[in-house]
């Protein structure tokens, strides 16, 4: 797999976050399954090199769109990285009423890291 700068994972994820964000609420899950594998196989870069990870959930976490930081949020808490900040954005996202099917999701993401003492992205 080709070598990406942050910056190249930071516009990667802006890209396909838009594009699941939108396919969401519209009901598109072939376009939403289809970014959700391509950001899968950039996560496994993460786990190949954790300080490259590490900087990238740093960018990503503080996105302004909420299915990139509850990725990158559940990321750190796969990669057991910044794990007090990780589950208050998602706690975060899950509170905000505005949020939607996001809340739940981050909810779910949650419930499930506490259930299990752990997170698998794949």
């Amino acid at each position: 797999m080709k070598n990406y700068t942050i910056d190249e994972i930071v516009a990667i994820y802006e890209k396909s976050g838009k594009l699941m964000y939108d396919a969401t609420l519209s009901g598109d899950y072939k376009t939403n399954n289809r970014e959700g594998k391509r950001l899968t196989k950039i996560y496994k870069l993460f786990e190949l090199n954790n300080a490259f990870g590490y900087q990238c959930i740093d960018r990503l976490i503080n996105s302004n769109n909420v299915v990139i930081r509850a990725k990158a949020a559940a990321y750190a808490l796969s990669m057991n990285y910044k794990i007090d900040y990780a589950v208050s954005v998602l706690q975060e996202i899950a509170e905000n009423p505005d949020n939607g099917i996001f809340g739940f999701n981050a909810k779910m993401t949650l419930k499930v890291w506490r259930k299990n003492g752990y997170l698998k992205i794949y």
